[in-house]
Order: structure tokens, then sequence, then C-alpha cells
């Protein structure tokens, strides 16, 4: 019985380990930024290796004029062979601090790492076995190497493994190969010399793997911070655009007092009434765990929802002289739905037809029954975009090139996915340059119970 319950805590404690250990999903943005970081980080690395070789290069000239006790032991073959591995780093050094000003280096920023990993760790054993024929295995110089490179640059575990195994299997492998056995009397292939490696080298890797889980889980946040304030800036425009537009054609009639049409006002007060819903709702999708969107769907009959939408951006499409066309019939069964944000997917995808397309487009409204699933399509007959451009559609806009695939389109379709997936949907884009652009989304039929 004692034996069961010791067995499943230490199963629980493995469980937990490798539940710590899963890597988080990266998004590009990350990987843009950790590239960055690892860029300019080498740069500060490799001042502090020449720096730090510098003082051991003084340590090797002074010794050659005033010995030192310390090194009285040691052959005056290797200490001659010392400045010259001195010599060789610090040009290779210096070469990858002369390389990082290049543009293959912020292209190859992980290339730069290895050479100034390399050059310190895996150079000097080149020379070695050139040079005097024996191997050197310096664990002073690698120890410092990955301490330095785990503490200045913390990101991407697998480059630092990448680092330490070219050492270490240069170290095993080609002794091996030559057959060398000893150096300075001590045997190369030594239990506790491999443990000690190994041992250094896994707690480094562990502390570059879990600082960078740390900083891509609050990169990850700041990101979902902004795409938050950008969706309330988005969202709040259109009602916001509408209900200035009317005031605007208010004040633009000649007469003292202006009589309000009971009409307008209840439109004002709709887009009012829009507003709060959009605030709660999105403040819920920031709070929430589950995909972010918060869903309070109830039966809902999409005809009513599109005249409500048409109704809220009319001022926008009749100002762009935009041909509405509703082909959506009443007599579609009922969706399961949440109202406030299946208005977002209709008015986000419109808008965007609208803002991204010349004047005087049509756009058209359609539905049909799939199985259990109703498609909706909203189509329009502008300018199009590439499959490419379809692909990305969906993608939330973070900044850099993305503009050259996506004119604009990123934060309200990015949104409309994640609404439509919460919903158990699925969306896409059909298009071809010159041909229009069809966004297509599927939501379920409300089943009575």
């Amino acid at each position: 019985m004692i034996i069961n319950r010791v067995l499943e805590a230490l199963a629980r404690k493995v469980l937990a380990i490798f539940v710590l250990l899963k890597p988080a999903a990266e998004s590009p943005d990350y990987k843009a930024w950790r590239e960055r970081f690892l860029l300019e980080r080498v740069r500060l690395s490799l001042w502090v290796a020449l720096i730090c070789l510098f003082t051991f290069t003084m340590r090797d000239l002074y010794n050659v004029a005033f010995p030192l006790k310390e090194l009285q032991n040691i052959p005056q073959e290797l200490k001659d062979f010392w400045i010259v591995l001195d010599i060789a780093v610090t040009l290779l050094l210096l070469s990858c601090l002369v390389l990082h000003r290049t543009p293959l280096a912020r292209r190859y920023p992980a290339a730069l790492f290895l050479g100034l990993s390399w050059s310190i760790a895996l150079v000097p054993q080149l020379l070695a076995t050139t040079l005097k024929g024996s191997p050197f295995p310096d664990l002073m110089a690698w120890t410092m190497l990955f301490l330095v490179q785990a503490t200045l640059i913390p990101v991407n575990w697998r480059l630092h493994l990448l680092s330490q195994l070219g050492v270490f299997i240069y170290y095993v492998g080609v002794n091996l190969a030559l057959g060398f056995t000893t150096f300075l009397g001590r045997p190369i292939y030594n239990v506790t010399f491999f443990l000690y490696f190994f041992w250094f080298c896994f707690v480094c890797d562990l502390a570059v793997y879990l600082y960078e889980r740390l900083q891509r889980a609050e990169f990850e946040s700041r990101r979902e911070l902004r795409a938050f304030l950008h969706a309330v800036s988005h969202d709040l425009r259109n009602p916001v655009t509408g209900t200035a537009m009317v005031l605007q054609s208010l004040l633009n009639q000649p007469e003292q007092k202006i009589t309000v049409s009971r009409s307008i006002l209840e439109r004002m007060l709709q887009g009012n009434d829009r507003q709060l819903n959009l605030i709660n709702s999105l403040l819920e999708a920031h709070n929430s765990e589950v995909q972010g969107i918060v869903l309070h769907c109830q039966p809902l009959h999409l005809s009513t929802l599109v005249q409500a939408v048409y109704s809220d951006l009319e001022p926008i499409l009749t100002k762009n002289q935009v041909i509405f066309r509703n082909l959506i019939t009443d007599n579609l069964p009922s969706v399961s739905a949440d109202s406030t944000q299946l208005w977002r997917v209709f008015s986000n995808i419109i808008t965007n037809a609208v803002n991204h397309n010349p004047p005087e487009i049509t756009i058209t409204l359609d539905a049909t029954i799939e199985g259990k699933m109703i498609r909706c399509s909203i189509a329009d007959n502008g300018v199009g975009m590439s499959s490419e451009q379809c692909r990305r559609a969906f993608e939330l806009y973070a900044r850099g090139d993305r503009a050259r695939y996506v004119h604009g389109l990123g934060l309200g379709l990015y949104l409309s996915k994640q609404i439509v997936t919460a919903h158990g949907g699925q969306i896409e884009a059909n298009s071809n340059p010159g041909m229009g652009t069809t966004f297509w989304f599927t939501l379920p039929i409300f089943a009575k119970k």
C-alpha cells in the first residue's frame, strides 16, 4: 500500500515536470523579437569575451617576462601555445564583431552565436589537433563560455545545446579517431569529467529554457493586451463614426432650430447601446480563458441581425455609394449564437470590404443550410486578393512587412475568426485578384430541446 502511494506521488512529480517542460506556442511576433534580442546580446557577449580574453592574454605575456608561481609546473611548450591561441581567438572574435554589422548577421543571428561559441571552445581544439597533435580539453574556458551564454543570451535553448554538442562531439570523436589517449598525464575519457560537463551544460540549458518560457509568456501577454486595446478602438469606431455623420448632417442644415426625427434618435440610441455592448463583450473577451471570447448564445434569426447591422452601417455604405444586396431570407432556421459577437463578425467583414475597395462596389449577403450548420457568405466585386493574402487574412496584425501581404486586413478579421471558432464554426476567404472576395463562415443551427 505504501509502495503504491510512493509510486503514485513519483508519477505525479514526473508528470508535473513534463508539463513544465512542454514547449509553448511561438507567434511570428515573438520569433522576430527573439532574433533581434539574440543579435543584440551576441554583440554584448562578443565584447565581454574580448575583454576577458584580453586579461588572460596580458597574463600570458606577463608570464613570459615575469614567470608566475602558479604556472611554474606548466610546460613552456604549452605556455607558448596559449599565446598562439590568444591571438587566434582574438582575431576570430574581432571578425565576428565586424560581421555583426553586416546584413548577413541580421539575417542569420544564430550563425553568429555559433561563431562566438565555437571560436572560444572549438577552434583551440582544432589548433591543438593540427599544431600539437594532442587533445586540448580546456574545461575552465568551456564552462565560463557556456555560463556567460546562458546568462547574457537566455533564448533558444536548442542553439545553446548545439554549441555544446559541437564542442563535445569534436573532443570525443576526433580524439577517438586519432587515437589520442592522454593529456598532461591524465586520461581523456574520464567519467568524472563527462559527468561534470553533462550536468553543467544541462543546468545552463534548463535555465535558458525556463527563462525563455517566462519571457515568451510575458511577451504574449503584452501582445494580447495590445490586441485588446486595438479591438476596443476598432470596434467602437464604426458606431461612433455613424453617429458623428448623422450629427454633422444635422449641423449642415441652415436652420437655427433643427427638428430631429424619432428614427434618427432611435438610430443614435441604438448606436450608443451597441457601444456599451461592445465594451462589455471586449472586457469579457480579455478576461476569458476560452479562446478569448465569452458567448451568450440564444436562438437568433440572421435576417433580423443583418438588418440591424445594415442600419448601423448605413451612413458609411451611403457615403461610399455601396450597393448592398441582402439575400438572407426570413424562412431560415434560427442559429445558436451571441448576437453582439455575431454582429461584430458581419460588421468587421462589411467594413473591411468598404475600406479596402473603391467606391460603388456591390456587397452581397447570403446564407444556406449545410447539414446542421448554416453557411453565411459576404461577397464583394472589388479588387480581390491573392491566395497568399487569403491565407494570411485572419492573422493578427502586428507590424513589419506584413502589410506587403494584407492591405490593412488584420485585427477585424482576426477577431471574427476567434468569434466564429468559439461558436463551433469555420471561416475562410476565397478570392482572386480583380475578381472580388467572398468571406464565408458557418454557424450551428439552434437545436430545440
